[in-house]
């Protein structure tokens, strides 16, 4: 059987690559409590580094990859990097995950380096609450960036974390973005990462509080092979997603594995589970033992998460990459 398989027989081809876990924002739920120290300049994998786990992935079957933070954007010569990756044969789909801050700046090299879509992480449409969950003054730019990204021809999903009693209001502000825009606004139900604080809502709830603001017809998408269920609203240029892994989860068909900014290896997002690769980087190993440890890691990739065990991560969310 060719390509990257666990021991359930998922077909891993969907490689996470956090560049960095520096971020210009201090969202509460990627960075709780927001005193942060940030890892050591020789803590982070070199560009070249990056590169070659990727190859060697590459070699394995992945064709998809994403490039996330902290903020992807605030990295050093993040364009060319790209322009890199988006240049290996076997690499399908190259996407970025940001905050959007930077991307009225950057869209336009980004396209050029390779990107064809984007992921940004927008939580609040209230320019005050913006404030008080990101910790800056800065939605009008993020508006902006979406406006960029669009205009340059760059395919945009919004992920927005559904909190309970923090931003639940917003759901219909959010849905009728994609009345006027071919944005996919997917609603991400919340996962307590090291959090005490129920802030569940999920997607049934959010589909109740929809039909109750008027949009009482959700009409079912072909899925696009991600892990949203997707809906389109009567007459509208976008869609609507809802991610479910707490309601519904969908362990059983998940085909990532994330890399985090200092060279480890996560078999899954909601595990503590990881492994090091850095210093088998810097001490010499082949890419032929290399290859050889990545389908050992993936091989033993957890069934699912342990959310429901009162599971805590030890790394906060900007520590993982989104």
């Amino acid at each position: 059987m060719d390509g990257l398989y666990d021991a359930q027989g998922r077909h891993i081809h969907y490689l996470r690559v956090s560049v960095t876990d520096r971020c210009n924002f201090r969202c509460r739920y990627c960075m709780p409590g927001r005193d942060i120290e940030w890892l050591a300049p020789d803590q982070i994998l070199r560009y070249e580094e990056l590169l070659r786990i990727i190859r060697v992935f590459v070699r394995l079957g992945v064709d998809k990859v994403r490039i996330t933070g902290g903020e992807p954007l605030m990295r050093k010569n993040i364009l060319s990097f790209l322009g890199n990756v988006a240049e290996i044969p076997g690499i399908n789909e190259l996407v970025l995950t940001t905050n959007g801050s930077l991307l009225e700046q950057y869209a336009c090299g980004l396209k050029q380096a390779g990107v064809r879509r984007i992921n940004v992480s927008l939580d609040t449409l209230n320019p005050s609450r913006f404030t008080d969950l990101a910790g800056q003054d800065q939605l009008d730019q993020v508006l902006a960036g979406l406006d960029k990204a669009q205009a340059v021809g760059l395919s945009v999903k919004i992920n927005m974390v559904v909190m309970k009693a923090v931003n639940s209001d917003e759901l219909a502000d959010f849905a009728a973005l994609t009345l006027q825009h071919p944005y996919q606004v997917r609603f991400i139900e919340y996962m307590p990462f090291g959090s005490e604080s129920n802030r569940l809502l999920t997607a049934n709830e959010m589909k109740e509080q929809l039909s109750t603001a008027g949009y009482t017809r959700l009409v079912p998408e072909t899925s696009d092979e991600s892990v949203a269920q997707i809906y389109r609203l009567p007459g509208a240029l976008g869609t609507i997603g809802f991610i479910t892994p707490i309601s519904r989860h969908f362990c059983h068909t998940c085909n990532r594995i994330r890399l985090t900014a200092d060279g480890c290896l996560k078999p899954c997002l909601l595990s503590n589970q990881e492994y090091s690769l850095r210093e088998l980087l810097r001490s010499g190993i082949s890419d032929s033992e290399l290859m050889i440890r990545m389908k050992d890691i993936v091989f033993h990739k957890p069934a699912q998460h342990q959310l429901d065990a009162n599971h805590k991560s030890h790394r906060t969310m900007s520590r993982i990459g989104g």
